[in-house]
Formats: structure tokens, C-alpha cells, sequence
């Protein structure tokens, strides 16, 4: 059975759905998916996630008319996202995504989201999807750089409080009339009303492609090097063993405030 995915922006859930009742589907119960819909021949499953998976012989037809119902985002979308923040080993990676209106419809398709529900090689592929087409900005603060730094501010959200700011000044002179969104890491926002600065950021597109973008670059760092990802008591243990053979080798290899 031939089937596409696309992600569904929030103000077209209830819209879809409805279209798709007027032409002959109706509801069918299935676990796990927000909504269902069939034809007979044809379904359409929606998921919390905002992902619309079509299966059928018209699932590409079926996806063609969703898409021609949404009409295009007339702003640019700025998203970022970072990666790395609770992981032993590794660089803290922060990106942000431009989601220019001719490419909005394109990422859609694409079908971005929180890359904590992917696998790696998934994140990776669609990494490379989008930078193939889109424009983004990446800052790779790799451990050294970012001991030193917490040396000085004590307080992860702070540095990404400074590192973010950089990227948004950037930002902001080359696209001035953009829309900036950061998935939020602390309770105050610290950019302004400038910036939308909410919890679950990965719900806007933008920022679900920058949670991608920046953990793919993450990925990658840990691979070249052999390591692994995430703060378990393995890598806590190997984290500790690297350190008390060579301590300035294992702070250019892990987060040493984590030890």
C-alpha cells in the first residue's frame, strides 16, 4: 500500500478533517492517532505529533489537495532549536532554521518534527533534506569553549541566554521583518516580545526543523569521535575513566561540569 506524511500546521487539523468528511470519508476508530478517516480504499491518520500519514492508490492525489488548502505562510519563519544541553559527551549545538513563504509548503511535505521522536538516521536524512534547499545558521560551541564558558556563567540557560542572543542579532539585521521563535529551556523569556519563547516550541515548523538541523550536527560530532550520546551510567563512567587518564583531553571530549 503506497502512503505519504505530511505535517499539518495546528489552525488546518480541524480543517483537513473536515474536508476530507465532505468528500465521503468517515471516522473509523484506531488507537494512538488523534483522528482517523477512510474511504473504503484510502486512509488518512493523524497523530498528536501534527504528522498525517496517507495510504492508499490516491494517497499522492489525497496529499496534493491537503496541501492546496493551506495557504502559504506570507512571512519568513525563523526557529531555533539546540542539541546537546543534557548529553555527557559532545558539543552544545544551537541552529536556526529560515523558513522562506516559497519553502513553506516544501517543509511540510517534508513532514519536520521533534527529532526526540525520530531516530538518528531519520534526523540525519532530513537534516540533509532541508540543507539542500533551505537557509539556516548554526553555532557548534564544542567542549573546550563551553567548559570555559560555564566556568564563568554557572548556569547552562545563561550561556544559551548569551549564544542565542548572538545568533538573534545576526538574524534580526539580515531578516528584520521575520517571525523568530526559540523553544523555550527556562521560564523567562530573555529576548523580548520580539521573540515567541514557548515550551513544546517543536509544534511551529521552524523550530521542529532546527531541532533536526542541530541534532543531526550533534550526531555527527559524537560518530567522528566514537562516543556516545546521552548521560547514562555507561557514559558517565567512561566520561570519569577519560578524565582522570588525561583531564585536558577529556575537556575538549565532555561536558566536564556534568562529573
Amino acid at each position: 500500500m503506497s502512503h505519504q506524511t505530511l505535517r499539518l500546521p495546528k489552525e488546518y487539523w480541524d480543517k483537513v478533517k473536515e474536508e476530507l468528511l465532505k468528500r465521503g470519508f468517515w471516522e473509523r476508530m484506531l488507537p494512538n492517532s488523534l483522528w482517523s478517516l477512510t474511504d473504503g480504499e484510502n486512509h488518512a491518520l493523524f497523530y498528536a505529533s501534527g504528522t498525517l500519514l496517507l495510504q492508499g492508490k490516491k494517497s499522492k492525489q489525497l496529499k496534493d489537495l491537503i496541501l492546496s488548502l493551506i495557504s502559504f505562510h506570507e512571512k519568513i519563519m525563523v526557529g531555533c532549536d539546540e542539541s546537546g544541553k543534557g548529553d555527557v559527551f559532545g558539543p552544545l549545538v544551537l541552529c536556526c532554521a529560515i523558513i522562506k513563504p516559497q519553502y513553506y509548503k516544501r517543509v511540510l511535505e517534508l513532514n519536520y518534527r521533534d527529532c526526540k521522536k525520530m531516530k538518528d538516521e531519520e534526523v540525519i536524512k532530513k537534516a540533509k533534506d532541508f540543507e539542500s534547499f533551505g537557509e539556516f545558521l548554526c553555532k557548534v560551541v564544542e567542549p573546550l569553549d563551553l567548559n570555559r564558558l560555564y566556568q564563568e556563567e554557572k548556569n547552562l540557560n545563561r550561556i544559551l541566554d548569551r549564544l542565542y542572543g548572538e545568533l538573534l542579532k545576526d538574524l534580526k539585521e539580515r531578516y528584520p521583518k521575520a517571525e523568530f521563535y526559540i523553544d523555550a529551556y527556562s521560564k523567562r523569556n530573555p529576548f523580548g516580545m520580539e521573540v515567541i519563547f514557548e515550551h513544546k516550541g517543536e509544534e511551529n515548523i521552524a523550530v521542529a526543523v532546527a531541532s533536526v538541523l542541530a541534532r543531526a550536527k550533534f550526531l555527527q560530532w559524537l560518530w567522528e569521535k566514537k562516543l556516545p550520546k546521552g548521560s547514562s551510567l555507561e557514559s558517565l563512567t567512561l566520561a570519569r575513566r577519560l578524565y582522570q587518564e588525561d583531564k585536558e583531553r577529556a575537556k575538549s571530549l565532555l561536558k566536564t561540569f556534568f562529573l
